[in-house]
């Protein structure tokens, strides 16, 4: 299991452009609005229970994203993380729908901060356990709370390979508008939690963009069975009514450059 990198003394600020380089893997499947979101699973306790969740307009279905990422560079240091996108939101103020990250977990105080204070990411610690290798499917992953004494995990997923053998492609977040998929999302602001120092809250609403290449992109399998209380249907799936098995994509020797965000007024 990755240990959590904790700084008990100070957070380390970064503010924006970061420029990071990692590993990852994506999985997306399709949910109409007419199912309902799933509250407990799309939020994190603190943000679920918060006013400015409440009024952070409605969901209208679209696109679930899963992301697992494993990042060997960034300006605060190496660190794992996962990454919901439940599809898009309706924004106050006559913005459109947009897709936003309501779910994200990372192994790192540092960035769990920078996340939040810079861009409205809202990030929490987890711990991260590994059965194989990251670099090397097949491998699970499973997401536990930060508390040691808590076994029940959070979040699980299997990676393997689509085939024996698949070809690889560059990726480029530049091509994503092409398929009508943004390359950015709109984060509201976020309450403030416990400890202040790592869970700081934020009052404007930022448009996050970000650049991302990978010279070496593949097809893989995604297996989402979950184990513990978070399971959920028939078939244990997470989110209520899906398949078990879903197409995602490999992304190596990743770069993502991220600026500042825009500051939409409301």
């Amino acid at each position: 299991m990755s240990a959590i990198v904790t700084n008990p003394e100070s957070i380390k600020v970064v503010p924006p452009p970061w420029t990071c380089h990692y590993e990852a893997y994506v999985g997306a499947f399709y949910v109409s609005a007419k199912s309902g979101l799933p509250r407990d699973i799309a939020y994190e306790t603190l943000e679920a229970s918060s006013a400015k969740t409440a009024e952070a307009g409605v969901w209208k279905g679209g696109m679930v994203m899963i992301q697992l990422l494993r990042y060997n560079s960034t300006p605060v240091g190496p660190y794992d993380e996962m990454i919901l996108m439940p599809g898009n939101f309706e924004v106050p103020g006559g913005h459109g729908s947009h897709t936003r990250i309501t779910r994200i977990y990372v192994s790192q105080r540092d960035t769990t901060f920078n996340g939040r204070k810079h861009w409205n990411i809202p990030k929490h610690i987890a711990r991260f356990k590994y059965t194989g290798d990251f670099s090397s499917p097949p491998f699970t992953v499973q997401l536990f709370p930060e508390d040691p004494a808590t076994e029940t995990p959070i979040f699980t997923a299997s990676l393997q390979h689509l085939a024996f053998w698949t070809p690889t492609f560059p990726f480029s977040s530049n091509v994503l508008k092409w398929l009508w998929i943004p390359n950015s999302v709109v984060q509201p602001p976020l309450p403030e939690g416990e400890p202040k120092e790592v869970l700081c809250g934020t009052n404007a609403w930022y448009k996050v963009t970000a650049s991302i290449y990978s010279p070496k992109a593949k097809l893989v399998w995604m297996d989402l069975k979950q184990q513990g209380k978070e399971a959920r249907g028939e078939d244990k799936n997470w989110w209520p009514g899906i398949k078990r098995w879903h197409v995602g994509l490999r992304l190596q020797n990743t770069q993502m450059d991220l600026g500042d965000p825009e500051v939409l007024s409301m």
